[in-house]
């Protein structure tokens, strides 16, 4: 695929501009994706901040953009939203979400409150249109965006092509995340794009293989509950061994989704023993 400045393409008429963003592993990037047609653009992810909003508007004109039409976040998540206001600003464009994620955006960031308007169920750009999908998972409010015509799904954070994802309260629940991952796997897609890391050029068998990741994790947690009660610090250390530090806030959460998901289907239970006072999870047979 061809580039243009910062720009790399990705599918026919999709671009893709990899920011730096070190919180996120195991890339350590976000992705700023533009869709574009007859010197228009759609904007999906407004992680571009800074310096890196400037070289987004050089990419575009390099490719031959001359309005953005719309910008469009997968979900509320900083490192998607980050630099919605400079972008708004620098396009003069609108920005878009769900409207779930338009309310935890405007109660998480109340100086920014009121930047993003709930977005349309198709979104167009030129001759090209965008079906808008509510795909709950990552976010109450996530979205995926499929473009029919080169068979693209942008799945924000649902899907990477290695390592996964993390899912959890209060954003995330592991149910809708399943679903998620079923509908990818029942897709026409022909590559899904992420919110970090490469293309997928297997769209369905990446949804296949997080699928049984996260199944694989429920049956490790039932497996270490075998040996009596576990509180939730116990529980994640078992089962992420050899995790990076600043990966554990999120692994914490990921396991609270594994174990109300356990939980809602009857084969874990909330205890609490006398002797401390901590709350812990166990087997229902216990």
């Amino acid at each position: 695929m061809a580039n243009a400045g910062p720009l790399e393409q990705v599918s026919p008429g999709v671009w893709r501009m990899c920011i730096p963003y070190p919180n996120v592993l195991p890339y350590g990037t976000v992705n700023v994706y533009v869709v574009a047609d007859e010197g228009e653009a759609l904007v999906v992810d407004a992680g571009a901040v800074g310096d890196h909003v400037e070289q987004l508007a050089r990419g575009l004109r390099d490719i031959g953009v001359q309005r953005v039409r719309a910008l469009v976040a997968t979900h509320y998540h900083v490192d998607h939203t980050a630099g919605v206001r400079d972008m708004t600003a620098r396009f003069g464009a609108p920005a878009f979400m769900h409207p779930l994620d338009v309310a935890a955006f405007d109660e998480k960031f109340p100086a920014a409150r009121g930047t993003f308007a709930p977005c349309p169920e198709r979104l167009r750009v030129g001759h090209r249109a965008l079906d808008v999908i509510h795909q709950p998972g990552h976010t109450h409010g996530h979205l995926h965006l499929w473009l029919p015509d080169v068979r693209a799904i942008f799945v924000g954070d649902h899907l990477v092509e290695e390592g996964s994802v993390w899912v959890g309260p209060p954003d995330g629940h592991m149910e809708d995340y399943f679903r998620a991952l079923e509908a990818v796997t029942r897709s026409e897609a022909e590559v899904a794009l992420p919110g970090h890391g490469p293309a997928i050029r297997r769209p369905q068998a990446a949804a296949k293989r997080l699928l049984e990741r996260r199944r694989m994790r429920e049956e490790q947690i039932l497996h270490i509950l075998n040996d009596g009660p576990k509180a939730l610090e116990e529980l994640t250390r078992a089962l992420y061994p050899r995790l990076d530090p600043r990966a554990l806030p999120f692994a914490r959460h990921t396991a609270i989704a594994h174990l109300e998901h356990l939980e809602s289907q009857g084969f874990v239970r909330r205890t609490m023993l006398s002797k401390d006072w901590v709350m812990r999870y166990a087997r229902t047979e216990e």
